[in-house]
């Protein structure tokens, strides 16, 4: 592993660290609940006619999920990239030895 594979690898760890402080707040857990709560009940309470409101309420409900999976996602690359460098520091020490 080169030190470009490292740094990108030790990046994907602290973009992952901040993600899951922000997963650790609870006013962002309550702002994605409340916005998709608003936006469900808001999609619910339209009229036969109102395809137009329907669909930006579902488009507004769905860009909130698609920002916590993207939020997720950077958990699990983190997960994997600190695995990775786990490895690499494991295999250096094994040859030193």
């Amino acid at each position: 592993m080169d030190s470009n594979e490292q740094n990108q690898l030790q990046q994907e760890l602290n973009q992952a660290n901040k993600a899951k402080q922000l997963f650790e707040n609870p006013l962002l857990k309550e702002s994605f609940d409340k916005l998709k709560k608003l936006y469900t009940e808001s999609l619910f309470n339209t009229g036969a006619t109102e395809t137009e409101a329907r669909e930006k309420l579902w488009l507004a409900y769905n860009v909130v999920s698609k920002v916590e999976q993207n939020l997720f996602e950077i958990l699990d690359t983190g997960k994997l990239a600190s695995k990775q460098l786990e490895d690499y520091r494991n295999s250096i020490k094994k040859q030193k030895f």
